[in-house]
């Protein structure tokens, strides 16, 4: 009977680095970046709704239009400046997570996430640039008189480019955040808690005719959606062995 040899056991060479293998040194330094975006995240909503109690508390003309609303404006400058600098960042923050969270998606919700994104990117290109005109406003009030800002107010609401930026931007403000937060649910990133939350803070806002106390209400609810944000993007812990 032959008996067959074991065979002989090649020295195992060392594996050419591959494409991926240079960035496991940036990767593991830019830790701390990346806390800092996942921070920037949960921080947004809270910092929207806090940037509007500070918009709202400063109003001049809650509840006015027409030319009662273009005589507080020029009437009240200071607070005006207040009102219109916190509903700028508020809007602006309001409009951060559509666009950090469609990074996070990446399986269900990924279409929703998508268009959510959009609408954020729509919104928050127009939105908060808008509250500028409330300075135009107040300064043509105390130079012409609030009668002449009525007038100047709707020779531009008679321009088509008007409509053109404000309704895009209007919708983006009013669909992108609840769209990103059902998205982040689908994703399992957030509890159904989330969008709740979400459209709580919106029925809050607009519900009060946006007073200090549903841009408070805003703020509570939004702070209970950068929770669940929080909860679901909380890096995974190394198992020990």
């Amino acid at each position: 009977m032959t008996s067959r040899s074991a065979p002989s056991r090649l020295p195992v060479q060392p594996l050419a680095p591959t494409a991926a293998a240079p960035d496991a040194g940036p990767r593991a330094a830019d830790g701390s970046g990346l806390r800092i975006r996942r921070w920037f995240l949960v921080a947004s909503p809270v910092l929207a709704g806090l940037f509007a109690v500070l918009g709202a508390a400063n109003d001049p003309a809650v509840g006015q239009d027409g030319a009662l609303l273009y005589k507080a404006y020029a009437e009240n400058p200071d607070p005006l400046q207040f009102k219109s600098f916190g509903f700028h960042w508020a809007y602006a923050f309001w409009l951060v997570p559509p666009l950090l969270i469609a990074g996070l998606v990446r399986a269900r919700g990924v279409w929703i996430a998508n268009v959510a994104a959009f609408l954020g990117f729509v919104g928050i290109s127009t939105l908060p640039g808008l509250l500028f005109v409330d300075f135009y406003d107040s300064a043509i009030g105390q130079v012409a008189g609030a009668e002449t800002t009525a007038q100047v107010s709707e020779v531009m609401d008679g321009m088509w480019g008007v409509s053109a930026l404000v309704v895009p931007g209007l919708v983006g403000f009013v669909l992108s955040l609840p769209l990103a937060a059902v998205a982040a649910w689908r994703a399992g990133l957030v509890r159904w808690l989330g969008p709740v939350a979400v459209v709580a803070g919106y029925v809050a806002f607009a519900g009060s005719g946006v007073a200090v106390w549903g841009a408070l209400i805003t703020t509570a609810c939004f702070s209970v959606f950068a929770y669940e944000l929080a909860r679901g993007t909380r890096p995974a812990q190394p198992q020990r062995p």
